[in-house]
């Protein structure tokens, strides 16, 4: 029994976003937790526990840098996170074992890609180890290309089916003033189309940012969050699930009726906070490609297997639809920077303490906020959250 309101998110930060910052991932990071413990009215001195991931070299360790840099104390919950294991619900668990009374969450970086031309393949052998996935030197396009060009076979879906998912989270970002591309206004299906090909049928504008900035977390035990700044947003259920789907197999069937880890972690979160979907008020969903996002909503049960296009066309994600999602802009236009598995969180929590000005869902009390990495279904995470 996943333990409920024994833990909240108290406290949320979100750097600067831009295309390159004149900055350090390591500033960056220190400079999203300050922010997150002031917004939650805790200090360093408070926190006990860390999650996150290194851009540094390997000394000194993850644990033992963050250590130093809340006060020289030690921390007794670290967790590095990965592509493949976010751990958003893990500190939860945590700390309603009493492992930690405050764990903040945090991640950033400056000055390194993470999309094509952020993976040169070497000019002589060995190339690079058998398991790594950037054998091409064209990273992540590809495989997401091949995704969508089997969905589009087998369920008859158009890229103008996918265009729409750009142009729906472009016009959540122009609501959103910490979203990176919102200034940039509107798109068309037009200009998703005629965005140059990256991997055919992705557009450009079918693909996630690569971008700089850092984002914060704070998941506090209940007798502390009951006393922090603002209301706390209770987690009330989560998980995760992997498999063997890697950027590196196209098992078969690639698209199957029995479901993907993402539907594993839809079931299980949504067993243990006793919820239905039609109780969300909102939700944030990786949407590193436009392709994912559909098969999102279908994997985690909003419609069935093959209607996810058709789903978003009728609007159910939009503000003012049945479930609005992806409120802040997304991967695609609001942030991509590196690892993203804070963004959902954070956007979910300001929504439902009522923070988000012209994108506000009104009267949101219950969010989901899910995340995946390392493949394109095999390793997904998510939680529930709610207030009152």
């Amino acid at each position: 029994m996943f333990p409920q309101r024994q833990a909240a998110v108290v406290g949320v930060y979100t750097s600067e976003q831009a295309r390159v910052l004149d900055r350090t991932s390591d500033s960056l990071q220190l400079e999203a937790v300050k922010g997150a413990l002031q917004d939650a009215g805790l200090t360093a001195a408070d926190v006990d526990g860390v999650a996150g991931a290194s851009m540094r070299g390997r000394y000194p360790w993850f644990e033992q840098y963050w250590a130093t840099q809340l006060g020289g104390r030690p921390l007794t919950y670290v967790q590095e996170m990965t592509g493949a294991n976010p751990g958003l619900h893990k500190s939860a668990l945590a700390v309603s074992a009493g492992l930690a009374d405050v764990v903040v969450h945090v991640f950033g970086k400056a000055n390194a890609r993470t999309g094509i031309g952020g993976h040169p393949v070497l000019d002589e052998a060995p190339r690079m180890d058998p398991w790594d996935l950037h054998f091409t030197g064209g990273s992540y396009p590809m495989w997401y290309a091949m995704w969508a060009r089997r969905y589009m076979h087998e369920f008859g879906a158009t890229s103008e089916d996918l265009a729409q998912v750009a142009v729906a989270h472009r016009h959540h970002a122009t609501l959103n003033p910490r979203s990176l591309m919102g200034g940039r206004g509107e798109l068309t299906v037009d200009d998703v189309l005629g965005s140059r090909l990256i991997a055919e049928p992705l557009h450009l504008y079918d693909c996630a940012l690569d971008n700089d900035g850092a984002w914060a977390f704070v998941v506090a035990a209940a007798e502390v969050a009951r006393g922090c700044r603002k209301e706390p947003v209770w987690i009330i259920g989560g998980a995760e699930a992997v498999e063997t789907d890697l950027y590196m197999t196209v098992d078969k069937p690639w698209i199957r009726e029995s479901g993907s880890a993402v539907r594993r972690v839809g079931e299980m979160s949504f067993a243990q906070a006793g919820i239905r979907h039609d109780d969300l008020d909102v939700a944030n969903l990786y949407d590193c490609f436009t392709i994912t996002m559909i098969r999102n909503l279908e994997e985690l049960g909003f419609c069935k297997l093959g209607e996810g296009a058709e789903y978003f066309r009728e609007g159910h994600t939009r503000l003012g639809g049945s479930i609005p999602c992806n409120t802040d802009g997304g991967l695609l236009s609001h942030s991509h920077n590196g690892m993203t598995h804070g963004f959902p969180m954070i956007e979910v929590t300001r929504q439902l303490r009522g923070e988000c000005g012209p994108r506000q869902v009104p009267g949101a009390r219950l969010g989901l906020a899910f995340s995946q990495g390392a493949s394109v279904h095999g390793a997904a995470t998510a939680v529930v959250l709610a207030t009152g």
